[in-house]
């Protein structure tokens, strides 16, 4: 008494809807990235304890999100806030890995993270308070 198996569909057509499965999962996660990135811009921007004379620092607040092999998407900055000399650093995702990133445009953006002891800083508490939920939200989608 031999079993007899018969597929319905190849085994071809199952790897491909495996990795179209795969590259949904990535798109979602990206926008889930978004999603919290645009919410840690609005909130920096909302939050920023200096008083901006110029309004430069404080439009020039912006997060990017890049990897996965995705379009990258940054927050929206003014015009004046596109400053050159900017102090940053860039790191850039990959096919495999996502970076999310907030910081600033303007060139004296680490002098108000890191003077005065950091005690007017909005980058890193902003991103720190954000994590939980990303965490939270990226384990909903992936349930």
């Amino acid at each position: 008494m031999g079993m007899h198996f018969k597929w319905v569909k190849p085994p071809s057509h199952l790897a491909k809807e495996v990795d179209r499965y795969g590259e949904r999962i990535l798109i979602a996660v990206h926008a889930v990235a978004a999603y919290v990135g645009q919410q840690m811009q609005d909130q920096a921007r909302g939050r920023a304890p200096w008083q901006d004379r110029t309004g430069n620092a404080r439009s020039g607040l912006f997060f990017a999100v890049d990897g996965f092999g995705l379009r990258p998407v940054v927050g929206q900055v003014s015009s004046g806030a596109r400053q050159s000399g900017s102090d940053t650093a860039s790191v850039s995702g990959d096919k495999d890995r996502l970076v999310i990133a907030l910081g600033h445009t303007v060139y004296y953006g680490k002098y108000l993270e890191l003077a005065h002891g950091g005690r007017y800083a909005v980058v890193m508490s902003t991103i720190e308070g954000n994590l939980g939920g990303l965490e939270r939200m990226l384990h909903n989608l992936l349930k």
